[in-house]
């Protein structure tokens, strides 16, 4: 038995440093292959993360024939083809007609709970409106499903057909950049909207 078939065998015993080892030691190789795919480094950030989390998850049932490397090097290649496959799909329905909704709901469905017209300027509402309309299309989905449609990580998740990780990560991400992008009207909409943001 070679090293990498010893250091696999720990992992399926539950190891995590081993895993550990197996994560930094494929990790950078994995997300560069990732990204001549994708072609965003947190896309193929999050899909490398995401096979591994799988990898150790799964670790009592998965069956890896062939090196690891090989193993993960294909999954990487497969999770990137799904992708862009979903994201061409999405393309025709995510784009303008979303845009479009996510005003609607800004201008009606927030109004109604969070009474922006009454506490905030137009031109914060404006700017709310924009800061979500720059977020990348799979993180803006995810993060509408959840601030306006008030639905679970786990019901995002299954209608998505994604992991509840990759919906965490997502909307960890959609946050940081609103607040990034809002930082000059921070306090106020701490104080105001403490679950919305």
């Amino acid at each position: 038995m070679n090293l990498e078939q010893e250091l696999l065998r720990s992992i399926f015993n539950g190891n995590r440093k081993s895993f550990e080892i197996l994560f930094r030691t494929q990790y950078a190789r994995l997300c560069a292959y990732a990204i001549s795919f994708v072609s965003q480094e947190e896309i193929a950030e999050d899909i490398v993360s995401e096979i591994f989390l799988k990898l150790w998850e799964r670790r009592k049932s998965i069956q890896i024939t062939g090196s690891v490397s090989s193993y993960l090097f294909k999954a990487v290649k497969n999770s990137c083809l799904n992708y862009l496959s979903r994201e061409k799909s999405k393309k025709k329905t995510v784009s303008e007609n979303e845009v479009q909704l996510l005003d609607l709901k800004m201008t009606y469905t927030i109004s109604d709970k969070y009474p922006l017209n009454d506490l905030l300027s137009k031109e914060l509402e404006e700017k709310i409106k924009y800061e979500i309309e720059q977020l990348p299309p799979q993180c803006r989905e995810i993060f509408y499903l959840s601030r306006f449609e008030e639905m679970t990580h786990k019901e995002i998740a299954e209608k998505l057909n994604i992991s509840e990780n990759t919906v965490k990560v997502q909307i960890y991400r959609a946050l940081v950049k609103l607040r990034k992008g809002l930082k000059d009207y921070l306090p106020l909409l701490l104080l105001k909207f403490p679950d919305f943001f």
